[in-house]
């Protein structure tokens, strides 16, 4: 069932029902916060296992309590979707929502239960409200009006919640949109203060590279989702996640130098996501970014780089960052992703087989890029 435009009357109530699912009349979990570039997160949580989650995804970003917050982040373990669905159908009784489902029941036919959504195309484009999605045992919401976001699954189990993605990132993309940031689907690692916004779709080697960078000493903010942020004329990139994704075969070459802490397999059997929370020393936050490269995994004899493939690499930011957020219809955000990165300089990097020799290329490339 979707819902465009509902009256205030029917999203308060629906709100208000939802901060009483959470809790079940239960104070918190625990409460903890985020800093994310200048944004600071609220977290209420309603289920302790999530602190494990927490902990181990968002370690570098989290912060004491702090004097104020920009949003609050409402999360608990919903144990029957289709039961939260249905009590939706009736939390308002002068909804037209309310009325055909009494129709329906007079006829006999049975309510779907499998699905909820509510859109308003003046408030957020392409994007729902709040999405309840039953058989997915996923629930995703915000309201607008207080800057609360909503977020509750039925398995935390690591392995699960891990074949979800990164934890939180479609909500975090929707609370980090600015008009000047955005989440960004990407990789950056720099040597004094010159970032390299390594770009590229998944499987490109992005974490391979940046993790490798990281083991040799460049100052790192991410291998996979950042904030970036287009500040005094300079785009500037944030880490969120403490975590990274590697392949078996890249972990079985890295795992002699690679201090991490094991998460989980991904529940695909293809990546390992490690926690890298002794590497914090290295990471960097609004760290700026002065050139983007593709990467191109081609097994030369020898890694090169050479200046160009702009329109490769802007595209597969800018494609990658949009699908894994969800937002391919939203041209304003397309718009704004490309203009971060469209005056950049653009190289590609063709990387061998050997890592060092890969990352000793960066190296004495950026060495000599600003002389």
């Amino acid at each position: 069932m979707r819902i465009d435009k509902p009256s205030g009357q029917c999203l308060s109530l629906i709100y208000r029902y939802l901060n009483a699912r959470a809790s079940r009349g239960n104070d918190p979990a625990f409460v903890s916060y985020l800093r994310i570039g200048t944004q600071t997160l609220r977290l209420v949580s309603y289920a302790a296992d999530y602190a494990w989650h927490v902990h181990n995804q968002l370690e570098y970003v989290l912060l004491d309590e702090p004097s104020d917050y920009d949003a609050t982040f409402v999360i608990w373990q919903e144990e029957d979707f289709a039961a939260l669905v249905k009590d939706l159908y009736l939390v308002d009784k002068t909804s037209e929502l309310y009325r055909r489902y009494r129709i329906d029941q007079v006829r006999g036919a049975h309510a779907d239960f499998s699905y909820f959504s509510i859109f308003d195309e003046d408030i957020i484009h392409g994007k729902p409200l709040l999405e309840i999605h039953a058989p997915g045992n996923q629930l995703v919401g915000w309201n607008p009006r207080t800057n609360t976001y909503y977020y509750a699954v039925k398995d935390l189990t690591p392995e699960e919640l891990i074949k979800r993605g990164h934890l939180f990132v479609q909500l975090f993309a929707r609370f980090l949109k600015g008009p000047q940031s955005n989440l960004a689907h990407g990789a950056v690692v720099g040597l004094n203060d010159t970032g390299v916004l390594l770009c590229g779709m998944g499987y490109r080697g992005k974490s391979t590279f940046s993790v490798s960078a990281l083991l040799d000493g460049f100052d790192y903010v991410s291998d996979d989702y950042l904030l970036l942020e287009q500040k005094d004329g300079i785009l500037r990139a944030s880490p969120i996640y403490s975590i990274i994704t590697l392949s078996p075969q890249i972990w079985q070459q890295l795992s002699a130098r690679l201090d991490a802490a094991f998460v989980s397999n991904n529940a695909r059997k293809d990546k390992y996501v490690f926690n890298i929370g002794r590497y914090h020393n290295r990471f960097v936050s609004e760290y700026p970014v002065r050139l983007c490269m593709h990467l191109n995994i081609c097994n030369c004899d020898a890694p090169s780089i050479e200046s160009g493939y702009k329109a490769k690499g802007l595209d597969e930011l800018v494609y990658s960052s949009v699908m894994q957020t969800g937002e391919t219809q939203d041209i304003s955000t397309i718009y704004k992703l490309a203009s971060f990165v469209n005056g950049l300089p653009f190289y590609r990097i063709n990387l061998s087989r050997d890592l060092a020799a890969n990352i000793q290329c960066l190296r004495k490339f950026l060495e000599h890029y600003n002389q």
